[in-house]
């Protein structure tokens, strides 16, 4: 009977665990994709082209963000906001030869 009482509270104890866990996981901030909604500034949908090789658009406004694609030196961005982050300003944009948006390093980018 004690053994019982015991696997029982070993029981509880793992299920309150696995939930309490369960629920911190789901709290949690995701490093996903970051669409326009991190713009503060909007720019009148305009071209800008890539000038530096290994430009990569990310997906959100910083290097912490994941990679979505790789630029090419003169692909361009159609561009459609931008913020600033630590003193670095990044646009949001249409990439180029894919249906995807992504967030470029201004200083990748040069006005067309």
């Amino acid at each position: 009977m004690r053994n019982s009482r015991f696997g029982k509270s070993i029981a509880t104890l793992t299920a309150a665990t696995a939930v309490a866990l369960g629920a911190s996981l789901m709290t949690a901030p995701a490093a996903s994709a970051v669409g326009g909604s991190a713009c503060t500034k909007n720019v009148k949908n305009h071209k800008m082209m890539v000038i530096n090789v290994g430009a990569t658009a990310r997906s959100g406004p910083g290097n912490s963000y994941s990679k979505r694609k790789h630029l090419e030196w003169f692909d361009q961005v159609y561009v459609r906001c931008y913020t600033v982050k630590r003193g670095t300003q990044w646009y949001y944009g249409d990439l180029p030869g894919t249906s995807k948006r992504g967030w470029v390093d201004g200083m990748l980018l040069q006005e067309i």
